[in-house]
């Protein structure tokens, strides 16, 4: 079995260096080819900050006081929230990724089109994958039974495509969080990291309020009829009272004394669906969650993709580790033949 040493292998490849050279310069073109060819990646990021719930029940606490007057502790009920180490599960979640498509940018360029239209211009699919998705190009997703969906070929591309430009970055230790989008233009990136964090806020305030809303609105159609009942009480009493003025009959004491006491009943429900109408608005209040944005989307001038001197190397590197397999596979029954001639002094040593 034939066996070469370190030492060995770079004296033959230096020695046909004229044999190899060709494979190193001709991968390094294609290396550059390349870099040239591939699209350019641009990220932009956006910084902020979301309120903890430690100053959420600050805000219950103070509100408490205010609200004292109803007879309803706001501090019996915890605050709902979801927790900011998840805040980046929500972006590559379906339903963002569904909303992420059909939403409008801006391009350098200044072309306005959806960011599903956006990345197909961008992609070169290969053919088989064309094939895939014909028929199925503007599709919309199925809505199935008990909220499921059905997504076509081309859409499950575009949300495994967006899930790996798009993240979302949680700091334990600052609790900042971190939007980050990559995209192949710089001025959708910027567009893109702004709408997710545009979805990121408004989902969670939407989340963190939804039964307070839910509850606010209940308070507010109960407190409209009881206020209709209210004024028809009041309104039955008093021409009740200005038709019998002059009667004196018990009958109409007894009537009256029904009436008032109708008029007292819903009085009291109308005062107290006030005071939790009230209530439900201070709850809204105090359970919507502030974000302080640290540090708005920019739009990147600088590419982060794809490193052209690192592909330019690959391929160079490449091209010479191909180059020297070439040389060592070609000489390798003429390095037995001649190694008498090349190496005579290794010879004379093993005789």
């Amino acid at each position: 079995m034939l066996t070469f040493s370190t030492s060995l292998v770079v004296r033959m490849l230096w020695q046909e260096k004229r044999k190899v050279l060709p494979f190193l310069v001709v991968f390094a073109v294609l290396g550059v080819v390349v870099s040239l060819l591939m699209h350019p990646e641009f990220r932009s990021e956006a910084r902020l900050m979301p309120e903890m719930s430690s100053s959420s029940g600050d805000v219950l606490k103070r509100l408490a006081s205010v609200a004292g007057f109803a007879g309803v502790d706001l501090l019996d009920e915890g605050v709902e929230a979801v927790r900011p180490d998840l805040y980046p599960s929500l972006l590559q979640s379906t339903p963002f990724v569904l909303y992420l498509i059909q939403q409008p940018v801006t391009a350098s360029d200044g072309r306005v089109q959806t960011i599903g239209e956006f990345l197909e211009g961008q992609a070169s699919p290969w053919w088989g994958s064309r094939l895939l998705t014909r028929g199925h190009e503007d599709a919309k997703p199925l809505r199935l039974a008990a909220g499921t969906l059905q997504l076509t070929v081309r859409q499950h591309q575009l949300a495994d495509e967006i899930s790996e430009r798009v993240s979302a970055k949680f700091d334990t230790r600052s609790g900042i969080i971190t939007i980050t989008a990559t995209m192949p233009d710089a001025g959708v990136a910027a567009n893109v990291a702004q709408l997710a964090m545009n979805y990121l806020t408004r989902y969670v305030r939407h989340y963190r309020t939804e039964k307070a809303r839910q509850d606010l609105g209940f308070y507010r159609q109960q407190l409209d009829e009881a206020r209709k009942r209210y004024h028809l009480a009041q309104l039955t009493l008093f021409r009740y009272n200005e038709q019998h003025r002059n009667v004196v009959l018990l009958s109409t004491t007894m009537d009256r004394q029904r009436m008032e006491a109708e008029l007292t009943i819903a009085q009291t429900v109308y005062t107290e669906l006030a005071g939790q109408f009230e209530q439900s608005k201070l709850k809204v209040q105090a359970r919507t969650p502030v974000f302080k944005v640290l540090e708005p989307p920019k739009v990147p001038f600088r590419r982060v993709a794809p490193k052209r001197t690192l592909v330019v190397l690959l391929f160079a590197g490449a091209g010479l580790a191909l180059g020297g397999l070439y040389v060592l596979a070609r000489n390798a029954a003429m390095f037995t033949r001649n190694r008498a001639r090349l190496w005579p002094e290794k010879d004379s040593v093993e005789n």
